[in-house]
């Protein structure tokens, strides 16, 4: 009896195992393996660099944060069995608790390594928050720079064409091409904003399990937030998203007389907001120019419009309540990048790469923060 007991146990427990193995290593999302596995440098890809800077980012995001979907999956799937006693409800408890296990299990693997020791939890979540939000600012810049060159290749078609240097033919191949391989980027950085987005869910399960912890964290959570607009309104005007270039015209082909660093303020001449519009600007030095509105932002800004993290933003304390902002702080970076992709979606399907269009921007070069 104990021997037909421990075997009949040993079914769900196996199954539970596998699950919650295809849970921990990714195995179980799909479509994601085979897209990341997949995306590589073509041998004529003149975007090469940019393509291997964002597919350098692929084993960060695409490996799980912790144990918590497997041990979840294997409670779910015992819980399973011993409510229904079937191979089916072993499986569907394993899912069930693969989801609430991916959710949860952060957090209280994090609490387990932390061994009640309140400042080592802090310490080790806000550490992984910043790891997190540094590599989604790379993601954001690779992906940028990226986008840009392939506008900027079907822009170098056209006038290969204009300059009767290849055929309409020839055009129209090199035009498909590169479209192509922009909507492979495209998809690959899908990709990695899906995964974002479920690590995302973990910190910010981890955030409010911490927040509901300690009650005076929400006090000087509160206390910050309201500070924050009384910062935006003593500073005023804009400041520079990222850094940007000024131009001596409203061209991206204009000469460049001065750049700006991240958060570095400017005084707004004229402002023209629409999409590919002008901000004349005023520097310290008493020097005007033009810089491509979208780089701009408005200083101390919150928001999902907001470029917050920028290079010169200074960390949050490390407390309870610095986790809660690096956590909205990880919602808006994503909300970024999700925003650009949005974006070259639309170029794509844009006249950028027909031939009977033009070029919809012309692309401004990227500067490392």
């Amino acid at each position: 009896m104990a021997c037909g007991g421990w075997g009949r146990a040993a079914q769900p427990l196996g199954i539970a195992f596998v699950v919650g193995a295809l849970s921990l290593c990714g195995c179980s999302s799909t479509g994601g393996a085979g897209l990341f596995s997949s995306y590589s440098v073509a041998a004529d890809d003149t975007c090469g660099t940019y393509k291997t800077q964002l597919s350098g980012y692929r084993d960060f995001f695409f490996s799980s944060m912790i144990e918590g979907a497997a041990v979840g999956a294997g409670v779910g799937a015992l819980s399973g069995y011993l409510i229904g006693g079937s191979t089916q409800s072993t499986l569907i408890g394993a899912g069930a608790g693969a989801v609430v296990g991916g959710a949860t299990g952060y957090y209280l693997a994090k609490q387990k390594a932390a061994n009640g020791n309140q400042s080592a939890l802090t310490d080790s979540v806000y550490q992984d928050l910043s790891r997190e939000n540094s590599q989604i600012d790379g993601v954001t810049q690779a992906f940028d720079n990226l986008r840009d060159c392939r506008i900027r290749s079907a822009q170098q078609v056209k006038a290969d064409l204009d300059a009767q240097r290849i055929s309409r033919d020839e055009a129209q191949a090199r035009l498909a091409k590169v479209r192509g391989w922009l909507l492979e980027d495209i998809d690959f950085a899908d990709a990695l904003g899906a995964k974002m987005g479920e690590r995302g869910n973990e910190y910010a399960e981890a955030s409010n399990q911490m927040l509901q912890a300690d009650p005076a964290a929400k006090q000087i959570l509160a206390r910050r937030e309201s500070a924050a607009p009384a910062a935006a309104a003593g500073t005023g005007g804009l400041v520079a998203a990222e850094a940007a270039r000024v131009r001596e015209d409203k061209s991206a082909s204009s000469r460049q007389i001065a750049s700006l660093t991240p958060g570095e303020p400017v005084t707004v001449l004229q402002r023209d907001e629409s999409a590919g519009g002008w901000t004349q600007v005023r520097l310290n030095d008493g020097r005007t120019g033009y810089v491509a509105s979208r780089l701009l932002r408005p200083a101390g800004a919150r928001g999902p419009t907001a470029r917050t993290a920028t290079a010169s933003a200074a960390p949050p304390p490390k407390d309870v309540a610095g986790v809660a902002q690096l956590t909205e702080s990880n919602q808006l970076k994503r909300k970024t990048l999700g925003d650009d992709i949005a974006q070259a979606k639309t170029e794509a399907n844009g006249s950028a790469f027909q031939l009977s269009g033009s070029i919809s921007r012309a692309p401004e070069p990227r500067l490392a923060a």
